[in-house]
């Protein structure tokens, strides 16, 4: 796509290929060829990574950890509270500061 863009892209525009001799209708197909190609393997990567995204969401919801809080209840959900969580984005402010950052 790379070696063909410029051409292709002197060729739509109609520029005089004697100016751009690389403007010819030979490297435009040859670009809208691989162009093709390109979007094809881009989907294909696209449709391959939001199954493996929906395969591992399944998997993580599956095998969450069931908290038992002092009266005997079952949950799923994360405990804290919001002064554990200030202090944890405090401490990683001062360790990211010491470390340079």
């Amino acid at each position: 796509m790379q070696r063909t863009a410029h051409g292709a892209t002197q060729y739509s525009q109609h520029m005089p290929q004697s100016v751009f001799p690389e403007a010819t209708k030979e490297n435009y197909n040859r670009y809208q060829a691989a162009s093709k190609a390109f979007r094809t393997a881009r989907t294909q990567r696209d449709r391959i990574s939001d199954e493996q995204a929906r395969r591992q969401s399944t998997q993580k919801t599956e095998h969450s950890k069931t908290f038992v809080n002092s009266f005997g209840e079952a949950t799923k959900r994360e405990i804290t509270n919001q002064t554990y969580v200030r202090a944890q984005k405090r401490m990683s402010k001062a360790v990211l500061r010491n470390m340079g950052h």
